[in-house]
């Protein structure tokens, strides 16, 4: 693991992580937000702002893991009529 300073919102942290790059992209991605977040409810301060943040940040990820599920769907009904076109042919 690897040592790497991030800042969010102005704020320096040390995180340990395995894919330096990545979390650099992320906390530039949480940066970002939180910028977005300020300048819409300057009267948050940072831990509100970050926990509206994680809010937002998990109801995408329930909204893209509904996605996910009904392409599963539509991928396993494909699967099945090319199969059913395959033992046809």
């Amino acid at each position: 693991m690897q040592s790497v300073e991030v800042e969010i919102l102005g704020r320096k942290h040390r995180l340990r992580t395995d894919d330096p790059v990545q979390t650099r992209a992320v906390a530039r991605a949480i940066d970002s937000r939180l910028k977005e977040l300020q300048e819409r409810y300057q009267m948050l301060d940072y831990y509100k702002l970050l926990l509206l943040a994680i809010l937002q940040m998990q109801n995408d990820i329930f909204e893209l893991d509904k996605k996910n599920q009904n392409l599963n769907k539509e991928l396993e009904k494909l699967n099945q009529m090319i199969g059913q076109i395959i033992s046809d042919g």
